[in-house]
């Protein structure tokens, strides 16, 4: 049994996999006033007393990001106990496994991802023609799409643009998990390492 947890996404979730089938899916939070440190714990708990996963939970797999910082150092936080006290196995699902599955699945290439996360922050991920991953959060209403970008793959919303002639295409984390899990790199003693993006040079 598999637990995908979703840390990018405006409302967080938990979905619980087996055998390439969606078994059990639950918002942690119900709106975006609530925050998720309130409700993990209990979430988790609910899960578990349904489906027993203090028993039948073997691996783990979590959004690296990037997104709400509180978010993905919150639920990360939670899951690294987790790991740990249960010795699970562990990987991310990172912006390059969702290029190369989706590119896979519809058949694109040089596609950008663009991610609207909780508190309203979104970001704009690429690969550059080197290989390296890019990424950006956008804080103006229109992004200057890199030059070798095609198509743009989003989670919630389309991206506004002044380029209105690149396609964009939805796509959803846990669908990539369900389809592709056993492709995903799990392991013990892994750790999980979020992506923390601000325009603040500061943070960064």
């Amino acid at each position: 049994m598999l637990l995908f947890l979703d840390l990018i996404s405006p409302l967080p979730e938990f979905s619980i996999i087996e055998e390439n089938k969606l078994i059990f899916n639950k918002k942690i939070n119900e709106n975006t006033e609530e925050k998720l440190s309130d409700n993990i714990f209990n979430k988790y708990l609910e899960i578990d007393k349904i489906l027993n996963l203090s028993k039948n939970l073997k691996k783990v797999c979590v959004t690296l990001g990037p997104g709400s910082y509180t978010s993905l150092r919150v639920g990360s936080s939670f899951l690294s106990g987790l790991i740990i006290s249960k010795n699970l196995l562990f990987s991310p699902l990172s912006v390059l496994d969702i290029l190369k599955f989706q590119d896979n699945e519809n058949k694109t290439n040089n596609a950008g991802v663009y991610l609207n996360s909780s508190n309203d922050q979104n970001f704009f991920c690429w690969m550059e023609p080197s290989g390296n991953i890019k990424y950006k959060k956008i804080e103006k209403t229109y992004l200057e799409i890199p030059k070798n970008i095609n198509t743009i793959l989003f989670n919630e919303n389309k991206l506004t643009t002044k380029n209105t002639t690149i396609p964009q295409i939805s796509f959803s984390f846990k669908e990539i998990v369900i389809k592709n899990n056993k492709q995903l790199d799990f392991k013990k003693n892994k750790l999980i390492e979020p992506i923390y993006i601000s325009n603040n040079k500061i943070l960064n």
